[in-house]
């Protein structure tokens, strides 16, 4: 049993202080994330409703600007940030993971998203938020200098699932979240240095941030089994489109290579005219998140199918610009939207039932991590109540997008910044 401990744990004392450590760090710098992204979407979509023209001077001005920067100065900032972390946990090549996990790293990455959702992005915060508490966990390895592969990608792990469970207090998920996604290679026994950890960030989560639920309190709400059966036509129709989403993405990020800076600024203009056409005739409804839609629709606030339409190709067209920001949130709000377009088609079933199912089901089809997507929305919503209907429509959809396109998107993304942050031949 000690030779157990031994191998599978760290042995100095210091190790645990320093994960102590990050813990609080990781707490106190992404709630602190969290509230200026939420203050900066807000100011746009304040200002968007009251003027939409400025939508395309704003927009374009701020894609091109954050895009051209982060390419030719912190490019391992950008996107979600989620596959940077699965390149990281991949890879035994230190240079490259410095490359793409560093508190410099954690600092661009909250500014940028300041910035780029105050230009109206229709992006998460999940994925920048898992990435902040993956490069903090990793930065404090410059002072433990761990030498076993074992050992540094489960601190990877622990601070990318500690990075979801303070942005959506929401444990289980941040915990099957770093064994699903990002540690598709650790061995089973990290899972029980990941738990212990993110029990802990959870408890000071608390302490710091309070423990409300991120969508809600749904657990009034009920479905009996035996109804199960009518969802899967819906989990088909969100695998479906999660499945034609990823390969989109990937698709026209393999399109859209710019070789140059005169390319990169082109691209970058003309994918922010785009998200400002949408902020235009959404007056701002698809800038940001999707939080605050998300809520509008989980009490009966109908947003239309437009918005469906306008936020799927937004989030596609801000995903595959590769601008700093999640694709969590936005996901969920098209799986809310799509929800409370079915809803009226099922009589037996609430409609919040309906949309929360969608959400799981869209979730799992877009990232194909069916386990994390069912928990972190129940969480949210205080409806684990739900989970056998929920894993239903999860692997379900997650089956029908994985026919669509096979490689699961963060996969696909993390051989990218693989490939860029490995060593040049002369």
């Amino acid at each position: 049993m000690k030779k157990y401990l031994s191998y599978h744990f760290p042995n100095e004392l210091k190790v645990y202080a320093s994960l102590i450590l990050a813990s609080v760090l990781t707490v106190i710098a992404i709630t602190f994330f969290l509230q200026i992204s939420e203050y900066s979407q807000h100011i746009f979509k304040t200002l968007i409703a009251k003027h939409p023209a400025l939508s395309f001077i704003i927009t374009p001005i701020t894609f091109v600007g954050i895009i051209y920067f982060a390419k030719q100065y912190c490019h391992f900032v950008q996107g979600s940030g989620i596959p940077q972390l699965i390149a990281a946990t991949d890879s035994r090549n230190k240079s490259i993971r410095e490359k793409l996990l560093s508190f410099r790293v954690a600092a661009g990455k909250i500014g940028l998203i300041f910035l780029t959702m105050l230009g109206g992005a229709p992006i998460g915060i999940e994925g920048p938020s898992i990435h902040i508490g993956g490069s903090i966990f990793y930065g404090f390895n410059r002072f433990l200098k761990l030498n076993r592969k074992f050992l540094i990608h489960a601190l990877i792990a622990i601070g990318g699932s500690a990075g979801l469970i303070v942005a959506f207090n929401a444990p289980i998920a941040g915990i099957l979240f770093a064994y699903e996604e990002i540690g598709r290679n650790l061995k089973k026994q990290a899972l029980i240095l990941i738990m212990m950890v993110g029990l802990l960030v959870y408890f000071l989560e608390i302490l710091y941030h309070g423990n409300q639920p991120y969508l809600g309190d749904f657990s009034s709400y009920s479905l009996d089994l035996t109804l199960v059966w009518q969802l899967l036509p819906m989990a088909i129709v969100v695998g479906v489109l999660g499945g034609l989403f990823s390969r989109m993405t990937i698709y026209f990020i393999n399109k859209l290579v710019a070789n140059n800076k005169t390319q990169i600024l082109v691209i970058a203009l003309c994918l922010g005219m785009i998200i400002a056409l949408f902020n235009y005739f959404s007056k701002g409804q698809i800038a940001g998140s999707g939080h605050t839609e998300i809520l509008q629709i989980l009490n009966h606030q109908a947003l239309g199918l437009d918005f469906v339409i306008m936020k799927f190709f937004a989030v596609l067209t801000s995903f595959v610009s590769t601008i700093p920001g999640g694709v969590f949130m936005p996901s969920i709000s098209i799986g809310a939207g799509i929800g409370a377009e079915v809803a009226n088609f099922y009589t037996q079933i609430d409609m919040q039932v309906v949309v929360i199912m969608a959400m799981i089901g869209y979730l799992s089809a877009v990232i194909r991590a069916p386990l994390t997507s069912t928990f972190v929305i129940l969480e949210m919503t205080m409806g684990l109540h739900l989970l056998i209907p929920g894993l239903v429509v999860a692997f379900a959809a997650n089956f029908i997008s994985k026919q669509i396109y096979h490689q699961p998107i963060y996969e696909a993304l993390a051989e990218k910044f693989s490939k860029k942050a490995s060593p040049q031949p002369k």
